[in-house]
């Protein structure tokens, strides 16, 4: 019980917090944190729910950089957290695909290819963000190696927009979403980077 109300305190106290400085204590959110990765001085993010794996972020953890709406749903398999600064906002999820199939099997199937499964999350992000339209589409690309799918939208200049959707080993969905705020963010470059980052750990 201790634990649970441990858990439910650091998530409530972690909804937006500010991260600041090379010397940054790992952000402990449930079975997920927030860490610096001494070879880029770089923050990234770890979880072991529903899979253990790490992802790269692009922030500076010399610079100051916000998180926030930090997720950890054991029951439905979601790891989920926000990080942003005056320039870049990245979301990150990691969701249990057999999961999602179960709750709604007529969008997430199970018998079909990899790239389609990468693919149904955008359906999700199109229903809740109604100006991620065909107009607005501008790139979009498979990465067969790494099983990820990617879309890049142009909104408004400067907010451009970028989702990647990762198929996992077992089974499982990544996804990263960037929005750009000024002019000087390659938002896909830097997506991509993030997103091919993934270290699956055993």
């Amino acid at each position: 019980m201790k634990k649970i109300l441990l858990i439910f305190t650091t998530l409530v106290l972690s909804s937006c917090a500010i991260l600041m400085g090379t010397s940054m204590r790992p952000i402990i959110l449930g079975k997920m944190l927030i860490y610096v990765r001494t070879s880029t001085a770089k923050a990234f993010i770890a979880t072991e729910m529903p899979e253990k794996l790490e992802i790269d972020t692009p922030f500076y953890v010399s610079g100051r950089f916000d998180y926030r709406n930090a997720i950890h749903d054991t029951t439905k398999g979601i790891a989920s957290v926000t990080l942003d600064n005056r320039d870049l906002e990245m979301g990150f999820r990691l969701a249990s695909y057999s999961k999602a199939s179960q709750n709604n099997p007529e969008v997430f199937q199970n018998d079909i290819s990899d790239s389609l499964k990468t693919t149904k999350i955008f359906s999700a992000y199109e229903d809740f963000f109604p100006s991620f339209t065909k107009e607005n589409l501008v790139d979009a690309d498979y990465n067969s190696e790494k099983k990820y799918t990617y879309r890049c939208y142009k909104i408004k200049t400067p907010k451009d927009i970028c989702i990647a959707s990762r198929l996992t080993p077992k089974g499982n969905i990544i996804i990263a979403f960037m929005r750009s705020l000024t002019y000087d963010t390659d938002v896909k470059a830097t997506l991509l980077e993030a997103i091919e980052s993934v270290e699956f750990k055993n």
